[in-house]
């Protein structure tokens, strides 16, 4: 199960290469090696996508807001837009 775990970042990317996947892990620790990087890879790139989409969503709603506050500041202004 750890394995499989482990190679699941790998395994999604490259499914048409299970079997030598998991012969070059059991066989050769660089390539094992090579698996844990690249599933840390995944792991940070998801990680900073979420902060990216959580950023951009609240970017949105500042910049919506921003819009509100605007039209309210012209309407003291007694300016049409």
């Amino acid at each position: 199960m750890l394995m499989e775990s482990k190679l699941e970042a790998i395994l999604l990317r490259f499914p048409e290469y299970t079997k030598l996947i998991e012969h070059q892990v059991n066989d050769n620790e660089d390539f094992e090696s090579l698996c844990s990087d690249y599933e840390l890879c995944i792991n940070m790139l998801n990680s900073v996508k979420q902060e990216t989409e959580a950023t951009h969503s609240k970017l949105e709603e500042y910049l919506d807001q921003k819009k509100i506050l605007e039209a309210e500041i012209l309407k003291y202004l007694n300016v049409k837009k």
